[in-house]
């Protein structure tokens, strides 16, 4: 293993540790998955996401070991590394529900695409619901999908906040399966779901700190900016602040906290407070992109050019694609894949009805840089990984043999 991944997974390897779901609410990442009716369970694994409360710094980060890591990030994903084998789809039409955390939001929609994407070529029926952004919206529509009975449940809304209506699923033999819907990939006992689908968060926030690396020569000043109130944003930062501070001429400024909801006040007088405090030449990293376009406004009102506070994102919402490729302020950016998932919550529908155990892998993560911004489906603004999932995933449901 070299230098950077021994990085990512230094303090993974002593324990496996408690979780945090993406409210902030425990929960522990377990080798169990539950089957349609809770039967099915899969092998034991070990949580490879470890616990950043206390990490200690023991390697180092060379600029040619940060090369090697971007270069890899930056590349085409042509390769397909999901599941070859699982059980047949039903060929009888089954209708399955994805209740939307906010259809208003790009990366909520796009997954819901994925989702009617796979029940259209399964010759299934996919219904979304739209909890608009609210925990009271997404409970509503989480009692709707239940009260539906349909064949299987997904959700990008918070996990934590809807154990009524999951647990009530659960016991009518209903899977459900999170996007996002707590901080780690795979199953969770705890939170009720059978799956959860998502990126590997320590290695999104690595690549931060790895392109930060590159882009100064070895010499980035950064400063990382979260909502602290989400584990996946503080898992990220510290993955980030871990490089950064491995890097031997690179120095780590600050961890600054901005709620989301109260990015618009706040940013400015951060800004404001930042380039006071370090002057006008550093980067920022962050846990997603919705605070760049802010972050922007308020470097441009300073009269603060893009070359000289540079921001490396996550998420990679259009905003991000377009701020990349007219360079502006925004250099790179790590989006979540935004159809795949939906495919992978259908397949993960599909094990669940089978009584089997879900299919767990993770698509690696990818930095879209001014340089590939319009590819791997960045012509569209989104992250559409070129290894032709849609065509695998049909060749395990149709028990097909198709070339992809």
């Amino acid at each position: 293993m070299n230098r950077w991944k021994r990085l990512v997974v230094l303090f993974a390897v002593s324990s496996v540790v408690a979780a945090c779901s993406s409210s902030g609410a425990t929960g522990t990442p377990t080798s169990a998955g539950t089957g349609a009716a809770g039967s099915a369970s899969a092998s034991a694994r070990a949580v490879p996401y470890p616990d950043w409360t206390a990490p200690t710094i023991t390697q180092s980060m060379t600029l040619d070991e940060a090369k090697t890591f971007v270069t890899k990030a930056t590349g085409a994903q042509t390769e397909w590394l999901g599941p070859t084998t699982g059980p047949l789809a039903s060929t009888t039409s089954q209708t399955i529900v994805y209740v939307s955390n906010d259809q208003s939001y790009v990366s909520y929609a796009n997954w819901g695409q994925g989702v009617q994407d796979a029940a259209t070529a399964l010759g299934w029926n996919a219904v979304i619901l739209d909890g608009k952004g609210t925990v009271a919206g997404t409970l509503a529509a989480m009692q709707q999908a239940v009260a539906m009975k349909p064949a299987g449940i997904m959700t990008s809304a918070d996990a934590s906040a809807l154990q009524d209506p999951i647990k009530q699923a659960v016991a009518l033999g209903i899977p459900v399966v999170g996007i996002h819907a707590t901080a780690y990939p795979g199953p969770s006992t705890d939170l009720s779901l059978y799956m959860n689908v998502a990126s590997n968060p320590a290695d999104i926030g690595a690549v931060e700190g790895a392109y930060a690396i590159v882009d100064s020569n070895g010499t980035a000043k950064v400063v990382h900016t979260l909502d602290n109130q989400y584990a996946i944003a503080r898992f990220k930062a510290k993955a980030t602040e871990t490089l950064i501070k491995a890097c031997s001429g690179c120095t780590f400024l600050e961890e600054m906290n901005i709620p989301i909801s109260e990015q618009a006040a706040q940013i400015p007088a951060d800004v404001s407070g930042l380039l006071a405090r370090y002057g006008s030449s550093f980067y920022i990293t962050t846990c997603c992109d919705n605070f760049y376009p802010y972050i922007a406004t308020a470097l441009r009102t300073a009269g603060i050019t893009s070359d000289q506070v540079k921001l490396i994102g996550a998420d990679g919402p259009p905003s991000a694609y377009q701020m990349i490729r007219g360079g502006e302020y925004e250099i790179a950016t790590q989006p979540e894949p935004s159809t795949l998932f939906g495919y992978e919550a259908v397949d993960a529908i599909v094990r669940a009805m089978a009584g089997q155990a879900p299919a767990e892998w993770l698509q690696p993560v990818y930095l879209v840089t001014k340089a590939n911004v319009d590819k791997e489906g960045g012509s569209t603004n989104q992250f559409v990984p070129s290894n032709n999932f849609a065509c695998h995933y049909m060749n395990i449901w149709r028990g097909l043999n198709k070339t992809c």
